[in-house]
């Protein structure tokens, strides 16, 4: 390798260049012609150049060949005050391949307008320069360039005899300005919160060009009112580097980035809109011109009184059901492959769309609610005040229809109907469009648990295990009191793997388990679940593994195992044992479970300091030890300074 060639080019020779450009299959690149050196050669000011340019263009390449975006940080956030910004350290990369870096926090004085407007001007980045305004309002796009300056003069010397020395800039010094560019939108005379829904429904489903140089990194769109600002929206333009490369091949969709971006965006975009509203409930039409494939809902959508549904719009199909909590992010990334949902399309366009709201429920709670619930969908019927009022007479004619059966209103005595109740008044449901696959309702069934003949092991499994700690008399008590449904489920909670491991645990189940009993006087299924539920939440029974994994204690003993047994004593006990201390667990467990759970430290003995030990020695002249007890003390007489030997 010599340091003029390429580590992996080929030299071709002067005739096989000929004949490559005459047969059309050599492509030129005249951005990456570099200099020749060789030795003789007069060097001038613009072969350097040209081998700086070499180097900058292909740097360039490779930028762009990640795609472009924000790398790290750049994050921006409110000021000290409405009329500046704070943007976070960090880099990125233009769309034209160029680094844009800032090596520390900027804060940003929007009262410095004019500056900011002058450089847009200079660069072209507004498509109309305007005289600089000290009363800025609308929208813009708060961007990163990469500049170059020079600076630093040095002496220049003279290119002919008859020259003068000159002074001229020695280096050329990148930096990173701070533009705004504004927003091309026709909201001038509405106000900024729509123009902000307009301007996401060009972006994220026209599809519109954000009109925004490639020498720009966008890194934030502002919505100023006086040079104040009204509200700051990053994921409106906002892109990280790299998003578009992890996409999977579309079939016209949109790019996986900018349905990612329309998430964020309407996460934010909602919470600013439900603070503002102050807890008032409203239709998506009125704030948001177009809706993600998913996404959260604001407190109150649903009723929980009628299970109607104020959200989207009446000719949208909607369905309630539950999900486990920890699957919830799994189906939204499923749901971000579909399109938007369009707001601004018409009704016939928005009758085939469906959607469905999804309760969260924790896993441990998974089974108590199901078990509560006779089905997990429900649907839910469109709340549309003044709709029919809306409508003009020949629409009412045409839309004539069978009257269909009144929906019963749901009976708050109803368990099922009680709990859907409770899981809509919940503060974190989610939408997600749905898929129009072809489902058959009469493939829907419930699942069924049979007891077979290894319920009869399991049950003698765990007999023999809880015999073996003396809770076996506790064990009687609870299956007495259950169901058989129940005492298989409490067979089931008892023999699964965290139980077994911990016989704390186990006890504590038990005293929970006997405690529902004696309230209600029998033991049923939803009960069992609900302690299975309460058991294997987060955080519960930590204090207890905490105990039993201490290494100044032994395994529990029978009398404090049966005190965690006795009822929900269990609670306190593996609260207090959560908040204490490594080295006082052992005297917070004797307090608690009033018996002793380890050995007790063995604490040195202190030496008297009123009279300390002497050793005496007998008439054979064998040393006795001093620490015999003594019946009585001696009394020692005036002078004397101690046993006599």
């Amino acid at each position: 390798m010599t340091l003029t060639d390429g580590a992996a080019r080929e030299r071709i020779a002067a005739q096989d260049l000929a004949d490559l450009r005459r047969a059309g299959v050599l492509i030129e690149d005249p951005r990456r012609e570099r200099p020749r050196y060789f030795d003789g050669r007069f060097l001038a000011a613009r072969d350097l150049i040209r081998d700086q340019q070499y180097f900058l263009t292909r740097e360039a390449d490779l930028g762009r060949a990640a795609g472009s975006g924000v790398a790290v940080g750049l994050s921006v956030r409110d000021g000290a005050d409405a009329k500046s910004l704070t943007i976070t350290l960090g880099h990125g990369v233009t769309p034209a391949g160029e680094l844009v870096l800032l090596p520390r926090d900027l804060r940003l004085s929007l009262a410095n307008i004019p500056v900011a407007e002058q450089l847009s001007a200079r660069f072209g980045l507004s498509r109309l320069p305007q005289p600089p305004l000290r009363s800025r309002t609308g929208l813009f796009v708060l961007g990163l360039r990469p500049v170059e300056f020079t600076a630093n003069p040095i002496g220049a010397y003279p290119t002919s005899l008859t020259g003068a020395r000159t002074v001229e800039d020695g280096d050329i010094v990148e930096a990173t300005a701070v533009v705004l560019v504004p927003w091309p939108d026709d909201g001038g005379s509405d106000a900024l919160e729509a123009r902000r829904a307009a301007a996401a429904h060009a972006i994220f489903v026209a599809g519109a060009e954000r009109g925004i140089s490639a020498n720009v990194l966008p890194v934030a769109m502002l919505a100023l009112q006086s040079n104040t600002v009204v509200w700051v929206d990053e994921p409106m333009v906002r892109r990280d580097l790299g998003a578009d490369r992890a996409d999977l091949p579309g079939l016209g969709l949109s790019p996986r980035a900018l349905r990612l971006a329309h998430f964020l965006q309407h996460q934010e975009h909602l919470a600013d809109v439900v603070r503002v509203s102050g807890g008032r409930t409203f239709p998506a039409a009125a704030r948001f011109s177009s809706l993600p494939s998913a996404g959260r809902l604001p407190p109150g959508a649903i009723n929980a009184a009628d299970f109607t549904q104020r959200y989207f719009p009446a000719e949208v199909d909607t369905d309630l059901s539950i999900i486990p909590e920890d699957e919830l992010p799994a189906l939204i990334e499923d749901a971000l492959a579909l399109p938007p949902i369009d707001l601004t399309m018409p009704a016939e366009s928005l009758d085939s769309t469906a959607v469905a709201i999804l309760v969260p429920v924790p896993r441990n709670e998974w089974r108590a609610v199901v078990g509560r619930l006779t089905t997990r969908v429900r649907p839910l019927r469109p709340a549309a005040p003044n709709l029919v009022a809306q409508r003009k007479p020949l629409e009412a004619l045409l839309r004539l229809r069978p009257l269909t059966p009144v929906v019963p209103l749901p009976d708050p005595a109803d368990p099922s109907d009680a709990e859907w109740q409770r899981l809509v008044r919940l503060p974190n449901l989610w939408f997600v469009r749905r898929r129009h696959l072809t489902v058959r309702d009469d493939m829907v069934g419930a699942s069924l648990r049979f007891a077979a003949v290894e319920t009869g092991v399991v049950t003698d499994r765990v007999r023999e295990r809880l015999t073996s700690l003396g809770l076996a008399t506790n064990l009687d008590r609870v299956l007495t009191s259950a169901t058989p449904a129940a005492a298989v489920e409490v067979t089931r909670l008892l023999d699964s793997p965290r139980f077994v491991d911990s016989p704390a645990l186990t006890a504590a189940a038990l005293g929970e388990l006997a405690a529902r009993s004696e309230t209600a006087g029998t033991l049923d299924t939803a009960a069992a679940v609900a302690v299975s539920s309460t058991l294997t939440a987060t955080g519960a029974g930590d204090g207890l593994a905490r105990l039993e994994s201490a290494t100044v204690t032994t395994p529990l003993t029978a009398p404090a195992l049966e005190r965690l047994a006795a009822g929900r004593e269990w609670r306190t006990v593996d609260a207090d044992l959560r908040a204490a201390r490594k080295e006082e667990m052992s005297v917070v467990a004797t307090r608690l479970l009033g018996t002793a759970v380890g050995p007790a430290p063995v604490q040195p003995l202190r030496p008297r300091t009123a009279a300390p030990a002497v050793a005496r020695t007998s008439r054979t002249g064998n040393a006795k030890p001093a620490s015999r007890p003594a019946a009585r003390p001696r009394r020692r007489k005036k002078g004397d300074g101690g046993d006599r030997s």
